[in-house]
């Protein structure tokens, strides 16, 4: 049985918080990243965990109400597709759903840039253009996850760009950074 004193310490990460920053800071150090960021794949249908996809749609969620609702100015264009790849291979039978998190037009520059494509916020994912000569930058909000019914997949989207390995080993360091920190509950401000 648990006793309450056994909450009055800050729980650790669930890994080696200080490996994973030495592993992030080596994939964004090596300087083509963001060149190396995309595969240049022919579509064959198959879904990959980090594909961008297009697909628009208003930002579904549950209010304060406990009611279902959507951010009617939020409508989005691009996702990232979070589910593992494994999952998106499976029937439907087996795995229904599909999770994503909606990739957010960013109008930011200068410093704020910065601190995004060094991968330094937890919450948050950079992700750099895929459309070759354009000055576009989004950002993957992880405190945003939209279950998808997988039928929609095919039927109403389509993918964008597929990430390098590079890209996916840096999205699971960001992902496993954000999902097993330290619990923070005892921060102040």
């Amino acid at each position: 049985m648990t006793r309450a004193e056994d909450f009055t310490e800050r729980w650790p990460p669930a890994y080696d918080a200080e490996d994973l920053a030495v592993q992030i800071r080596s994939l964004v150090a090596t300087g083509d990243l963001f060149e190396r960021f995309y595969l240049n794949l022919p579509d064959d249908g198959s879904w990959c965990q980090g594909d961008i996809v297009q697909l628009e749609s208003e930002f579904p969620y549950i209010d304060r109400e406990g009611q279902p609702a959507v951010l009617e100015n939020l409508g989005v264009r691009f996702w990232l597709l979070l589910s593992n790849t494994c999952d998106l291979s499976r029937s439907l039978d087996e795995v229904r759903w599909a999770q994503l998190v909606p990739l957010l037009d960013l109008n930011v520059g200068g410093e704020d840039l910065d601190v995004l494509r060094r991968y330094e916020y937890s919450r948050r994912f950079y992700v750099p253009t895929w459309a070759r000569g354009t000055e576009m930058h989004f950002v993957a909000d992880f405190t945003m996850p939209v279950t998808l019914d997988r039928p929609a997949l095919n039927k109403a989207a389509t993918r964008i760009a597929h990430l390098s390995f590079v890209a996916w080993v840096l999205l699971h360091s960001c992902l496993i950074r954000f999902l097993a920190r330290d619990d923070g509950r005892f921060d102040t401000g």
